[in-house]
């Protein structure tokens, strides 16, 4: 008799749905760009000079603005995809205001496939909140070759 009675109480239990709370993800906005995504060639290196003056100048590294209202972003997803395909070398950042930076990501010669676009997630510093987004993408193997990238702030 126990044990039905431990039963029944564990399938009525089980029956019960709990509710889950939605996750709200919000675009963030590129640094210097218009919206939330970025379409980019991978440009030639830099080439430094002795004098310190670069000969070239790259655009490996994009920049999203954190907002700073209401900033209580649980967790950032960034999504790469490109139709070229191929290998890049990938770095994701979160930037802080005191001049810090985490580092989510690092791969070099990652293939990215043209149907199915590369996902990377990371979460703040527990106490602090980033100002930006960073993501690098570039390498030698990936010259000339057209990507996407987006950044959503998740709560």
């Amino acid at each position: 008799m126990f044990h039905r009675t431990v039963l029944g109480f564990f399938t009525l239990l089980l029956g019960w749905q709990i509710p889950v709370l939605a996750e709200t993800c919000t675009p963030i906005l590129v640094v210097g760009g218009e919206g939330s995504t970025v379409t980019k060639t991978v440009s030639e290196p830099t080439i430094p000079t002795l004098f310190g003056v670069d000969i070239t100048r790259n655009n490996w590294n994009t920049d999203w603005a954190v907002p700073t209202e209401d900033n209580t972003f649980r967790r950032y997803l960034v999504e790469v995809s490109s139709n070229d395909g191929g290998p890049f070398d990938l770095k994701m950042y979160l930037k802080y205001s005191d001049q810090t930076a985490d580092l989510f990501f690092n791969k070099e010669g990652l293939n990215i496939s043209k149907d199915k676009p590369l996902k990377i997630e990371s979460s703040p510093r527990p106490e602090a909140q980033p100002y930006q987004v960073n993501l690098f993408v570039g390498g030698i193997e990936s010259l000339g070759k057209t990507y996407t990238a987006t950044v959503m702030g998740c709560r």
